[in-house]
């Protein structure tokens, strides 16, 4: 049962002061409607939801409000919440984890490289300046970075040629193979 309404926030305040990261753009966002009452409620009227968060062991910190709240507006079903709250789950899991330390990230015209060499394995420093419109010397500074990060292994005798190393080959293989097993019914 929705209580009286004792304090309204908006989404774009709960995003900045809890600190996550706004992920997502939104003609109608929601708002959070605290109230007195014992439950939190979603009441749809005319396809539009409204989000009843009770006051009930909410942190009186204004950051911990603010993420608390987001975290109940996403346990009610609110998309945009659910969106934020989940990308910073996972950015704090990556953190946790060394994520960034493990792969470091990649620049425009490196993913550029990368993405050429995996789709034509065995491509030369010609090859790839050519399939990515990039200067021969730039593909030669490239492809020895990549090789230093141990995402390309150069190859051949006489001409080198390059392909996606070992790792990056597995790495691929395990994400194709996650998306088939999410796309399989």
């Amino acid at each position: 049962m929705v209580g009286t309404i004792t304090e309204s926030w908006s989404f774009e305040d709960l995003v900045e002061l809890s600190g996550y990261r706004n992920v997502v753009s939104t003609n109608y966002p929601p708002t959070a409607l605290v109230h007195d009452g014992a439950s939190d409620e979603r009441i749809v009227t005319n396809g539009v939801a409204a989000y009843y968060v009770s006051q009930r062991d909410l942190p009186l910190h204004e950051a911990d409000r603010a993420r608390q709240l987001l975290e109940r507006l996403h346990d009610l079903g609110d998309w945009a919440s659910g969106e934020i709250v989940e990308r910073h789950r996972r950015d704090e899991e990556r953190l946790a984890s060394g994520y960034h330390d493990l792969k470091p990230r990649l620049t425009v015209h490196q993913m550029f490289v990368r993405r050429y060499v995996k789709a034509h394995p065995g491509a030369s420093i010609d090859e790839i300046a050519v399939g990515t419109s990039l200067q021969v010397s730039e593909v030669q500074a490239l492809t020895a970075e990549l090789c230093g990060h141990g995402i390309l292994v150069a190859i051949g005798q006489r001409e080198t040629r390059y392909e996606l190393s070992a790792s990056e080959v597995a790495r691929y293989r395990e994400f194709d193979n996650d998306r088939s097993a999410a796309t399989t019914p």
